[in-house]
C-alpha cells in the first residue's frame, strides 16, 4: 500500500529553511526526506526550520496564473502580427494582379462593348438596283420610241 493512501495519514506542504552547504536527510520511508540536516560530510548537523507552504503554493499559483496570461498575450500578439503580415502580402498580390490584368480586361470589356453597338445600330438600307430590261423577242413588235410633230 501507498504512504499517501495509508489510513490516519496527513500530508502537508511546507517551505524548508536550511543553511548554506547542508542538505536534507534521507527518511527512512521510500522517496522521502527527513527534517535533518546534513553536512558534506554527511555528518548530522542539526535540524532543518518549516514553515507551512500555503503562503508560498499561493505567491507561485499567482506567478503561474499571470505568467499564463502573459504567455496568452504574446501568444496573441504574434498571431496577430502573422495574420497582419499573411493578410498584407494577400492584399499586395491581389492588388498586383489586378494592376497586370486591368487593362486586358478593360480591352475585352470595350471589345464585347463596341460589338453591342454594332448590333443595336439600324441597318441601313440597300442600294436601290436597276430592273432588268425586259427580253425582245422576233414576234412580238418593238413600240417606237419616235416623237411625231402635229401641226395644225
Amino acid at each position: 500500500m501507498a504512504y499517501d493512501e495509508e489510513p490516519g495519514t496527513i500530508r502537508d506542504m511546507f517551505v524548508v529553511e536550511r543553511p548554506v552547504g547542508t542538505s536534507l536527510s534521507d527518511s527512512s520511508s521510500p522517496g522521502g526526506i527527513s527534517a535533518l540536516l546534513r553536512d558534506a560530510a554527511n555528518v548530522l548537523a542539526g535540524h532543518a526550520v518549516l514553515y507551512p507552504a500555503d503562503a508560498e503554493l499561493d505567491d507561485l499559483k499567482a506567478e503561474a496564473r499571470e505568467e499564463g496570461r502573459q504567455e496568452g498575450r504574446q501568444e496573441g500578439v504574434v498571431k496577430g502580427v502573422v495574420i497582419g503580415v499573411v493578410a498584407t502580402t494577400a492584399v499586395a498580390v491581389l492588388g498586383a494582379v489586378a494592376v497586370t490584368a486591368a487593362p486586358h480586361i478593360k480591352s475585352k470589356f470595350n471589345d464585347f462593348r463596341s460589338k453591342l453597338n454594332r448590333k443595336t445600330e439600324v441597318a441601313e438600307p440597300a442600294p436601290l438596283r436597276a430592273a432588268p430590261e425586259p427580253t425582245t423577242t422576233a414576234d412580238k413588235e418593238v413600240p417606237s420610241r419616235s416623237r411625231h410633230l402635229h401641226v395644225a
